[in-house]
């Protein structure tokens, strides 16, 4: 029997799934140990097993997309009923301003230098296909010779473990620091009403992606050690734009993010 398909509104009153869980996470659904408690998951994944629905190219696809926007606009539209809000109508005057602040934030000390850091891991990589293929050479000749003390296979898992966490944390420190100035910017009261805390959450999930993205250059630099001086370049940008963000945003740190912070995933 063909299991029924859940409507959006059925899945949002479901008590499992953790309030507001994926306005704070990293996207990174494949190590995140949360994702049974997360709306936006167990959305994205109702017809996981249908490949023809995971088929951009397919019709399910987008029909199944479809369905979602109609449920989510009936839902926004209870909600808002509810809570008595309306849509404000377009205003192209506001929308200039807002553009103005867009630009100012992508000018931003702190989102300048993400921008600059993220580039800066472009260009490292672009140079160290070599490096690694030495290391992987070096950790291959250690495992036919069963060397005492080594484990090239952990260093191996490690190295690549390492390598996919930059990459994921590259461009989002940028992206989330962007957020997090424009929520601060629409707590002050500009337009549009969000959480007050809004802006520390959206900045913590950029001081979490430079804290592993720091631990993973070090385990890099631990197997490269050839490549010290441009990883210690690295390692220095990251450091100091961490101090610049927590200056920039002192309650971040502290933000309770819910269900990562608050007992739902002991570690994460």
């Amino acid at each position: 029997m063909t299991r029924r398909r859940r409507s959006l509104k059925e899945l949002a009153c479901d008590p499992r799934f953790i309030s507001g869980i994926h306005n704070y996470c990293d996207r990174w659904c494949e190590r995140c140990p949360l994702t049974s408690r997360c709306l936006v998951y167990a959305v994205e994944q109702q017809d996981a097993g249908d490949p023809a629905a995971r088929d951009l190219n397919n019709q399910a696809f987008w029909k199944r997309l479809e369905g979602i926007l109609v449920e989510t606009r009936e839902m926004l539209q209870d909600l808002m009923e509810e809570h008595g809000i309306e849509i404000q109508p377009a205003d192209p005057e506001r929308d200039q301003v807002r553009e103005r602040q867009r630009d100012e934030e992508r000018g931003h000390p702190c989102v300048a230098a993400g921008a600059t850091y993220a580039k800066a891991v472009e260009d490292w990589f672009g140079n160290a296909p070599t490096q690694f293929q030495e290391r992987r050479e070096v950790l291959a000749s250690q495992l036919r010779m069963a060397l005492p003390g080594a484990d090239p296979q952990g260093d191996a898992h490690r190295l690549g473990d390492a390598t996919a966490v930059i990459r994921w944390y590259q461009h989002q420190i940028a992206v989330k620091l962007m957020r997090a100035l424009g929520s601060a910017r629409w707590e002050e009261g500009i337009d549009v009403f969000l959480d007050s805390s809004h802006a520390d959450g959206s900045a913590k999930v950029a001081l979490i992606g430079i804290d592993r993205s720091l631990a993973a250059w070090s385990e890099l630099l631990r197997q490269l050690p050839d490549e010290e001086d441009g990883i210690l370049s690295l390692l220095a940008a990251l450091s100091r734009l961490s101090r610049d963000v927590e200056a920039a945003f002192p309650g971040a740190r502290t933000f309770v993010r819910p269900g990562f912070d608050t007992g739902d995933a002991a570690g994460v």
